[in-house]
């Protein structure tokens, strides 16, 4: 695909092409809409952006994503404290928490547990964190 004529839409594509699932031909058009919409959705992208860049961190207790030292998760005295369920990454939390179903605790590893292949807890996030909660 031939370069466009300014400089700033060609840093924008190749930016957005690089998250995962989008090609340069989406990219182009995600900047297209923000430049159509830059007064509208372009400024709500870019403070979303933001946040993530600056005020996200990783729980003290658990590791999920969170605001502060303690996530919401952690910070909720009505969860089930002595039910610990251990994940892969936030992304499995995430998808647990739609269900509505859980309500204890969790343990983010940052990796998958493989004993054919030498992985361990050890190999990931502090394990002993785990059993300190129980």
């Amino acid at each position: 695909m031939a370069q466009n004529s300014s400089q700033h839409l060609e840093r924008a594509i190749r930016a957005i092409s690089q998250l995962p699932g989008i090609g340069r031909k989406s990219a182009l058009r995600i900047a297209l809409f923000l430049l159509k919409n830059k007064t509208t959705t372009l400024p709500e992208l870019m403070t979303g952006l933001e946040g993530i860049q600056h005020h996200i961190q990783h729980c003290k207790v658990c590791h999920n994503l969170s605001d502060g030292d303690r996530c919401s998760i952690c910070a909720d005295a009505s969860r089930q404290q002595q039910t610990i369920c251990i994940v892969e990454s936030e992304r499995d939390v995430i998808a647990i928490e739609d269900t509505g179903q859980y309500h204890g605790l969790y343990h983010i590893l940052g990796g998958i547990i493989s004993p054919i292949d030498g992985i361990g807890p050890q190999d990931h996030r502090n394990p002993k964190t785990i059993w300190q909660k129980v």
